[in-house]
C-alpha cells in the first residue's frame, strides 16, 4: 500500500511540474494572426497615396465612391465632392476639358474680393463694355457711363444677373485693365492646383480658347467658398442697390440661380442648397455649381454642358437641363449616402506579433476619421488591410511608436488610410528569461516534452485514482463487515 501511495504522489508531482512549466515558455510561442481579407496589392508609397490612386479621398481621387456610370440625361460632365470627409462621391468625365463659359465670373469675383476694396466706389467706363461681343452686350446690368457704385454692389450685379458690363468694370477697377486681371485669374487657378483650366477674358463670353474641367471647377469653387465674402455673395438671392449718381431709383436684383431663388421659378428650389451659380450659353450649354448641406455632409456639386430645349417660340425653355439634372445629382448625394465615423482617437485596431518580445503589441489609431458611405452600407462591409512597418516588428518597441499602416476599403475604393501606433511598450526577452529554457528551440522542445509527460501522466493518473477510490471503498466495506462479525461473536459468548 505504501508503494502505491508513493507512485500516486510521483504522478501528482509530474503533473504539477507540467502545469507550471508550460506557462514559463508560453511567451516563446507565436499566436496565429487573424485571417485578413484578400485585397489587391498596391504600392503604398507615401501615406495616403492609395486613397488617391485607388480610392476616393481628396479632389484628385481616381476611384469615386459612387462610381462613374452616367446618371444624367444630357450633361457632358459631373462631379460630387463631400467636403467634411474629403471624399469624391461621384464623377462623370471629371477631367474632360470643356468651355467654362460664364463660370469665369466666379474667378473674377474671388480675385476681385481678395485684391480689391469692397467699399470703394468704382466708375463705369462705357468704352470698355461697348467693345464686348454682341451676345455679351445683351446680358448686362444697365450700367451707365460714369456711374459710380461700390465694388461690392458691382459684384452682385455680375453674379446675380450675369452682367458682363459689371465684369469688365470690376476687372479694370481692380487691375487697371482686363488683360492684367485675366493674368491674375489664371495665376489664382494655378495656385489652387488646377492643371486643366485657363481663362482668356473676365466674363467667359465667346472665349474659344478658355477651358476647364468638372474636377477643376469643384476645386475652384471649394477654395473660393472658404472666403466668407465670396460665400455670402453666392448665397444671396435678393439684393438692392441704392440709387447712384446716374439713377433715381434703387436697383432690385433677383438671383438667376433657381435652386435657391423662390420668386421667379420656384419649382426648382431645392432645400439644403446654400450657394450656387447656374449660367447658360448657346455655345457651351447649361453649367451649374453649388454647395449643399444635409445630415452632417457638405457637398460641392458641379455639372457642365447640360442641353436645353425650347418651345416653338424659340425662347421659352421646356427643359433647362442644368436645373433638372442638378436635382438628380442632389438626390443621388442626399438620399444615397451618409457620414460615418470610421476611426476614433485612441481606438484599438489590431494585435501584432513582435520578434524577441515579451508579448505582442496592440496597435491603435491616434486620430478620428470620418467617411461618406452608401446609406445601405454597414461596418461589416468594410475591409481592413494592415501593413507592418519594415516588414516585421522586433523588440524593444516604445509606446507611441508607429508600427503599421491601415487601409480601409469599401467595394473597390480605398476610403481611408492612416498610421497606427503602439499602445504600450514591448520589452525584449531578458537573458535570464532565455537561460531558463536554453535557446528558443530547446525551450520549445522542453515544453513539448513536459506537455507529453503531463498528458501521459493524466491518462495514467486519473484511472489510477479511480481504482484507488473504488478499492478504498471496497476495503472499507470488508473491514466493516469483519468488525460486525467479531462484535457478533463476542456477544454470543
Amino acid at each position: 500500500m505504501k508503494k502505491i501511495s508513493r507512485i500516486s504522489m510521483l504522478l501528482c508531482i509530474v503533473s504539477l511540474l507540467q502545469m507550471l512549466c508550460v506557462p514559463v515558455f508560453a511567451t516563446e510561442t507565436t499566436q496565429p494572426e487573424a485571417v485578413l481579407p484578400t485585397l489587391p496589392e498596391y504600392t503604398t508609397g507615401e501615406l495616403g497615396a492609395v486613397t488617391v490612386s485607388s480610392g476616393c479621398r481628396t479632389l484628385d481621387a481616381q476611384v469615386p465612391l459612387g462610381g462613374s456610370t452616367p446618371i444624367l440625361k444630357t450633361a457632358k460632365a459631373a462631379f460630387i465632392y463631400e467636403v467634411n470627409s474629403n471624399t469624391v462621391v461621384y464623377a462623370y468625365n471629371p477631367d474632360m476639358t470643356l468651355s467654362p463659359g460664364a463660370l469665369a465670373k466666379l474667378v473674377t469675383a474671388i480675385v476681385a474680393i481678395e485684391n480689391g476694396n469692397l467699399e470703394e466706389e468704382v466708375t463705369v467706363n462705357s468704352l470698355s463694355y461697348k467693345t464686348l461681343p454682341g451676345s455679351a452686350v445683351r446680358v448686362n446690368a444697365g450700367l451707365k457711363e460714369g456711374e459710380k457704385m461700390t465694388l461690392w454692389d458691382m459684384l452682385h450685379c455680375m453674379i446675380m444677373t450675369w452682367a458682363n458690363d459689371a465684369s469688365v468694370t470690376i476687372a479694370e477697377s481692380v487691375a487697371g485693365s482686363q488683360e492684367k486681371f485675366v493674368q491674375m485669374m489664371n495665376q489664382w487657378v494655378k495656385d489652387a492646383g488646377c492643371s486643366s483650366t485657363m481663362f482668356t477674358n473676365v466674363h467667359g463670353i465667346s472665349s474659344v480658347e478658355a477651358k476647364s474641367t468638372a474636377r477643376d471647377m469643384a476645386r475652384i469653387y471649394h477654395k473660393a467658398c472658404r472666403n466668407s465674402k465670396f460665400k455670402e455673395l453666392l448665397a444671396t438671392t435678393a439684393y438692392e442697390i441704392a440709387p447712384t449718381n446716374k439713377t433715381e431709383k434703387a436697383r432690385k436684383l433677383q438671383a438667376n440661380n433657381y435652386l435657391m431663388e423662390e420668386y421667379i421659378l420656384n419649382r426648382y428650389n431645392y432645400e439644403g442648397v446654400t450657394t450656387g451659380f447656374a449660367p447658360y450659353g448657346e455655345n457651351y450649354g447649361g453649367h451649374l455649381v453649388c454647395t449643399a448641406e444635409t445630415k452632417g455632409m457638405s457637398f460641392v456639386i458641379v455639372l457642365l454642358g447640360a442641353e436645353r430645349t425650347f418651345a416653338s417660340n424659340g425662347w421659352q425653355p421646356t427643359y433647362y437641363g442644368n436645373y433638372e439634372e442638378a436635382w438628380d445629382l442632389l438626390d443621388f448625394a442626399f438620399d444615397g449616402y451618409k457620414l460615418c465615423r470610421l476611426l476614433h482617437d485612441g481606438q484599438t485596431m489590431y494585435q501584432f506579433s513582435v520578434a524577441n518580445g515579451e508579448n505582442q503589441v496592440v496597435a491603435q489609431s491616434t486620430t478620428a476619421m470620418d467617411a461618406v458611405l452608401p446609406a445601405t452600407a454597414r461596418m461589416k462591409n468594410l475591409l481592413y488591410k494592415y501593413t507592418i512597418k519594415d516588414g516585421g516588428l522586433t523588440a524593444p518597441i516604445t509606446k507611441g511608436q508607429p508600427i503599421a499602416t491601415l487601409q480601409i476599403w469599401y467595394s473597390n475604393s480605398c476610403i481611408a488610410e492612416t498610421e497606427l501606433y503602439a499602445m504600450s511598450d514591448v520589452h525584449a526577452i531578458s537573458e535570464k528569461h532565455v537561460n531558463m529554457g536554453g535557446d528558443s528551440g530547446s525551450g520549445l522542445g522542453l515544453t513539448k516534452i513536459l506537455s507529453f509527460i503531463g498528458i501521459v501522466s493524466l491518462v495514467i493518473f486519473v484511472p489510477f485514482c479511480i481504482y484507488l477510490g473504488v478499492n478504498y471503498v471496497r476495503r472499507s466495506v470488508s473491514r466493516n463487515k469483519r468488525r460486525r462479525r467479531r462484535q457478533s461473536r463476542r456477544r454470543s459468548r
